[in-house]
């Protein structure tokens, strides 16, 4: 019993970080090209700041302030 005690929190935190992985990464000039995911995907960053430091979310927010300086 104790043992199960001590396992099911290690299981909640595994579980919490999967589900926190949800998006797929990809790089800048993906998300420059793919104007819908990039629109969707920059609100979703700057609402949370644990996602806006992903590598994801950082290619997303380089990616939509160089289409909004320079253009595609």
């Amino acid at each position: 019993m104790k043992k199960t005690l001590l396992l099911f929190p290690l299981i909640v935190v595994a579980a919490c970080n999967q589900a926190s992985s949800v998006h797929s990464e990809h790089t800048k000039d993906w998300y420059i090209q793919h104007d819908t995911e990039r629109l969707a995907r920059v609100p979703e960053c700057k609402n949370d700041a644990a996602q806006m430091v992903t590598p994801d979310c950082q290619n997303a927010v380089a990616a939509q302030q160089q289409v909004t300086v320079l253009g595609k």
